[in-house]
């Protein structure tokens, strides 16, 4: 019973922590996932018998776990996103999701093959889980209140916020890409056009559609049954009800859950004839929840840090890493926004912010439930592993000055220059 309450305490101490992140983040500019992953470094080192990583978690376990916080936290980007953005506006994630992410994923292939000397399925499977972008540790530099962002025509919050909500849906032809070639055994045996027209075209295409359809249909629910029964539904778990049906409907219709999470929230927040007043409840019900989970996950992922599944990788891994983070994702969003009519310095933190987080894990882990078979297991996890950490560190201690600096520059409100 002892091991009990230790694991309640700890586990308390770090959510009641979590109460006074945000605002502290904010004073000290820090971002909070660093201040959580400390927490964790410090419940193993005290020895809080929790059921930590050795060094790796099991496969499905974290499937599922990553995957739930994943949808939640789509859900949330969705709802967060305004119905005023203009086509100049949507013209930037649009080209980070279709222009960067190709180049981060070729980039990263090339250098599994070339650099890091991986099989081609690994290879691939690396270029996928490293593709989208993270919602859930990247909330520094999304957008925040969505009743207060609407009139943020050009904004980097917007940029990254609608980046990641697209880019984790569209990510998943690309898993399951690594996945077929690995069954198939060679690229030659690989079937490209079934592929092609299934698993990205067909499904992005059901995702995207199912995702809008359930939107409206809770939109125009919520409005009618009040006008016509008087009944009025104001409670801010229908927030995580819709996400885990949206999500398990549209899987069941062959298509991408994950898309589907967040074009519902991104329709239901375009629901004009729901009040403002109950789409920021349900975004902040989900935000919460979020929260909730992220501590845990931030806490289990530090356990693993000092368990030691940085050791997986060589030399080779480590360098691919920070070669990633700081000169793949930065170079090709510059690339992708160099004709975009935007200043300099917001192009560059638009850029420079693409998070990789618990995303990556998800998609890792997913494929190793769908074929055991991959080759250098450990070195993708550690990989993998090296990013995300160095993503909580680097962009945890600039990502709050940097968007202070520009909400005193403006740019976080105003017209490019």
């Amino acid at each position: 019973m002892k091991d009990h309450y230790l694991i309640l305490a700890g586990l308390g101490l770090a959510t009641l922590i979590m109460a006074w992140l945000p605002s502290l983040s904010q004073k000290i500019k820090v971002s909070s996932p660093i201040i959580l992953l400390l927490v964790g470094f410090l419940l193993f080192s005290v020895d809080i018998p929790l059921l930590w990583p050795d060094p790796l978690w099991n496969d499905q376990w974290l499937m599922y776990f990553s995957e739930i916080i994943v949808i939640i936290s789509l859900m949330g980007a969705g709802l967060k996103i305004g119905a005023h953005y203009s086509w100049s506006s949507w013209k930037k994630p649009l080209l980070l999701v279709f222009l960067t992410m190709p180049i981060c994923m070729v980039s990263a292939y090339l250098l599994g093959q070339y650099f890091l000397v991986l099989s081609v399925p690994s290879s691939l499977l690396l270029a996928a889980v490293l593709a989208p972008t993270d919602p859930v540790l990247a909330a520094e530099v999304q957008l925040k209140d969505p009743l207060e962002q609407e009139e943020d025509e050009n904004n980097i919050r917007f940029s990254l916020t609608a980046e990641a909500g697209l880019n984790d849906g569209i990510a998943y032809p690309f898993s399951y890409l690594a996945v077929l070639v690995a069954q198939a055994g060679s690229w030659a045996a690989f079937n490209f056009t079934d592929w092609l027209w299934d698993k990205f075209f067909l499904k992005i295409f059901l995702g995207i559609v199912i995702g809008f359809v359930i939107g409206r249909l809770i939109g125009f629910l919520l409005d009618r049954l009040y006008k016509y029964t008087g009944v009025e539904t104001f409670v801010g778990f229908l927030a995580l009800s819709l996400t885990i049906t949206t999500y398990g409907i549209s899987e069941l219709l062959h298509g991408y859950g994950f898309l589907a999470v967040f074009f519902a929230g991104f329709s239901l927040r375009y629901y004009e004839k729901v009040s403002g007043d109950y789409k920021k409840k349900l975004h902040d019900f989900v935000h919460e929840v979020e929260h909730l989970l992220l501590v845990v996950w931030i806490i289990l992922f530090g356990g693993s840090i000092m368990n030691g599944m940085l050791t997986l990788t060589d030399w080779r891994g480590i360098t691919f890493a920070f070669i990633f983070v700081l000169l793949i994702r930065p170079l090709a969003g510059l690339i992708a926004l160099a004709g975009v009519k935007e200043s300099k310095r917001s192009k560059f933190a638009i850029s420079f912010f693409g998070i990789r987080g618990i995303g990556s894990v998800f998609y890792l882990s997913w494929a190793m439930v769908q074929f055991d078979g991959f080759e250098y297991k450990n070195e993708l996890y550690s990989i993998t592993a090296y990013i995300i950490l160095i993503s909580i560190v680097l962009h945890g201690l600039t990502a709050p000055s940097a968007m202070d600096y520009f909400r005193r520059k403006g740019d976080l409100s105003k017209k490019p220059e």
